[in-house]
């Protein structure tokens, strides 16, 4: 069976045995700075990733108004109340567009999630090349339908969500004939290693039969790296300057030096990963002939002699007949005299 896979509008596969699909979170680690956020984005393009990914919300949808005047004393608050810290986290539509300019100057794809309806249409009126749908979002039905709706694809987030949740969306995404991947996640910031469970994505690829992936909150890249050898198609991990700077997200994120390690790590496993039919390596042909097996004599022998297994045993080089061969010479006459511990090969007999 193929492996699944879906295209982007830049023509792209997602899946179907490509290289992982390497996409650096900017979220919010820009704290809000238009300057920041560009700089996030070349830094994205320097490390080797495919994609950087944004977030946009309409406040007016986020948070009801007890919520918004409620008070945030976070060390990693931006302001008084949490809406106050919400609205200094939120980059302008204008600067957004500017974002994926820098983006696609860089070959990059600029992913965004979507948090309510307002900023999808707003965000397809820039250009996007890949919806996110967040996991708090999986049963906002109406926000996925919206974006089905966009035309381009989809990737879903399972955080914190249930088999019902992700069902639901999925059964949305194939009656409008959506292309989207589904990616394993988990909501804590960060996640500690036994709560990762890696060992879902062949659950969800099994399930859904779609690309799936990896958003990862883990500490460093090793996690990230198994989660392609486990066969992740996307692989989503937070960037930011500093894990030091103020902010929630940080603590979770790749430095940049961290993420163009990681970057140099996927493609590596996936080299290594190479095919699963054992191919015979050219390369490995000295190896053998250094270190393989061959028959050689016990003891010296006379010319004439009929050799039987007993006049035979094996040891490097591998340059002669190996044991599986040995009926080459086993019940052949020898054509002249050999010496003890010398090869035996086929020229040697008649």
């Amino acid at each position: 069976m193929s492996e699944p896979c879906f295209y982007l509008p830049s023509g792209r596969t997602v899946g179907g045995g490509r290289p992982t699909f390497v996409v650096a979170e900017i979220g919010q680690n820009h704290n809000g700075r238009h300057d920041l956020a560009e700089q996030l984005v070349d830094i994205a393009a320097w490390a080797g990733a495919d994609a950087v990914k944004v977030v946009k919300r309409d406040l007016s949808c986020e948070l009801t108004r007890s919520a918004r005047y409620r008070r945030y004393d976070s060390p990693h608050s931006f302001g008084d109340t949490y809406g106050a810290h919400r609205e200094a986290l939120e980059l302008h539509l204008e600067t957004h567009a500017v974002l994926a300019r820098r983006a696609r100057s860089h070959g990059l794809q600029f992913v965004a999630t979507v948090c309510d309806i307002p900023s999808a249409k707003a965000m397809s009126e820039i250009g996007v090349d890949v919806y996110k749908i967040a996991s708090r979002d999986l049963n906002n039905l109406p926000l996925l339908e919206c974006v089905v709706r966009l035309g381009k694809p989809i990737i879903l987030s399972t955080g914190m969500s249930g088999w019902e949740e992700i069902d639901a969306a999925t059964e949305l995404l194939k009656r409008y004939g959506a292309s989207y991947g589904v990616l394993q996640c988990t909501s804590l910031y960060p996640t500690p290693d036994e709560q990762v469970h890696l060992r879902t994505m062949t659950t969800l690829r099994d399930r859904y039969r779609v690309p799936v992936g990896f958003s990862d909150h883990t500490l460093g890249t090793v996690i990230t790296t198994a989660a392609v050898a486990l066969g992740a198609s996307i692989v989503e991990k937070h960037l930011t300057l500093d894990r030091k700077m103020k902010g929630s997200d940080h603590a979770c994120s790749a430095e940049p030096q961290e993420l163009f390690e990681l970057v140099q790590q996927i493609r590596r496993v996936e080299a290594a990963l190479g095919r699963a039919d054992k191919p015979p390596t050219g390369a490995l042909a000295a190896t053998r002939r250094k270190l393989g097996r061959s028959m050689v004599t016990r003891t010296a022998l006379r010319a004439g002699t009929l050799l039987d297994e007993s006049m035979l045993t094996l040891k490097s080089p591998g340059e002669g007949v190996s044991w599986t061969d040995r009926g080459k010479l086993l019940g052949r006459r020898l054509l002249h005299d050999i010496a003890a511990d010398e090869l035996v090969l086929p020229n040697d007999v008649a």
